[in-house]
C-alpha cells in the first residue's frame, strides 16, 4: 500500500483516533500497526501512559488489520464485539509506542485479532485480544 493511500485509511479512523494523534505506520492483509509518540495528555496522574489510551490503540490497531482492502475505498469499518487489555509495564511523556496487530482468524463477518502494544526497545507495555464485526463500507458513511 502506497504512502497516499495509508494516509487515506489513517484519515478514515474518524473520532478519538484522530484526538489522540495516532499515526498508521503498516497496513497489509491481516496487519496494522500504530505509531504514537507520548505526550502529557496521554498519561495519567501518576504520569504513566493512561490505559484509555492504551485500549483505544489496541482497538484501533486491531479493528483495522482485520478490514483491509486494495482500495482503501473498499475498507469496513470494524465493530468492536469483545476486547480484554492486559498491561504490563509503564511508558512516560516522549516515549515512542507502537501497537502492532494480527489478525488470528477471519470470516465472512466476524474476525478476531491481537495486538501488542511495544515501546521504542521493542519492550512489552500491554496486549490484548478482540472480536470484531465488519461493518458499513467506509465510502457509504459520513
Amino acid at each position: 500500500m502506497s504512502e497516499d493511500q495509508k494516509l487515506v485509511v489513517q484519515n478514515s479512523v474518524t473520532g478519538f483516533f484522530q484526538e489522540l494523534g495516532g499515526e498508521l505506520l503498516e497496513f497489509e492483509p491481516d496487519r496494522a500497526v500504530i505509531g504514537l509518540t507520548l505526550e502529557k495528555r496521554h498519561l495519567n496522574n501518576a504520569g504513566n501512559l493512561h490505559g484509555g489510551v492504551v485500549a483505544s490503540l489496541l482497538d484501533v490497531a486491531m479493528g483495522l488489520c482485520g478490514t483491509w482492502a486494495a482500495d482503501p475505498q473498499d475498507r469496513r469499518v470494524a465493530i468492536t464485539l469483545s476486547m480484554n487489555v492486559n498491561f504490563s509495564a509503564p511508558a512516560g511523556e516522549g516515549e515512542r509506542v507502537r501497537a502492532v496487530a494480527s489478525c488470528r482468524k477471519q470470516g465472512h463477518k466476524i474476525f478476531m485479532a491481537s495486538c501488542d502494544l511495544l515501546d521504542e526497545a521493542g519492550n512489552l507495555l500491554a496486549f490484548g485480544e478482540g472480536v470484531f464485526k465488519k461493518g458499513a463500507l467506509r465510502r457509504d458513511l459520513p
